[in-house]
């Protein structure tokens, strides 16, 4: 029994051939991932989901430093990569219910006036695909704070997806003024 021996340039280019024919997918399997794509997470009960242009990267929540005396849905800053951002509980600010940190805690970094925010949710179930001619209006006269920002929703293997406005909430002035209590 005779051993092949592969040399390390041919190895590279079968690497090669098997990554450019796993990235070129077929017309079908695109079809298949639908025209919108957004990022999952998860705030008590509700599933959301954000356009993925919206949210700039996911990571676990850093520490802490705790700002005194302001806002409850304030968290504190973290340091992103020498960047100082504000931690905002979002649940606690759309609910008034503070999130009950766990090791499925991420935190959304999102791009604000002036700088980024991490938003801080229970959940995150990564990248999603949908067809826009899915997309149902959010209907109801349901006045949680959450619904100011979800005027759609993807409904999908049983799953209703709020497609949640960042740049609705960062235009907002509640959202843009935490106070000092």
């Amino acid at each position: 029994m005779s051993k092949q021996i592969i040399k390390p340039f041919e190895l590279l280019l079968e690497y090669e051939k098997r990554s450019v024919s796993h990235a070129l997918g077929s017309a079908k399997e695109e079809a298949e991932l639908g025209d919108w794509s957004g990022i999952g997470f998860k705030i008590g009960e509700m599933h959301l989901i954000s356009p993925v242009d919206d949210v700039n990267e996911v990571v676990i929540l850093p520490e802490l430093v705790r700002i005194p005396g302001i806002d409850n849905w304030v968290l504190g800053l973290v340091n992103i990569r020498s960047n100082l951002i504000p931690a905002i509980d979002l649940r606690a600010y759309l609910t008034g219910e503070s999130s009950k940190l766990t090791k499925h805690s991420r935190m959304l970094v999102i791009n604000q006036p002036g700088g980024q925010a991490g938003l801080v949710v229970d959940e995150v179930f990564g990248q999603r695909h949908f067809n826009q001619s899915q997309w149902e209006d959010v209907e109801g006269d349901d006045d949680s704070r959450i619904y100011s920002y979800c005027d759609k929703y993807f409904s999908h293997d049983d799953m209703v997806w709020n497609v949640f406005a960042m740049e609705q909430l960062v235009q907002d002035a509640n959202f843009q003024n935490a106070s000092i209590k």
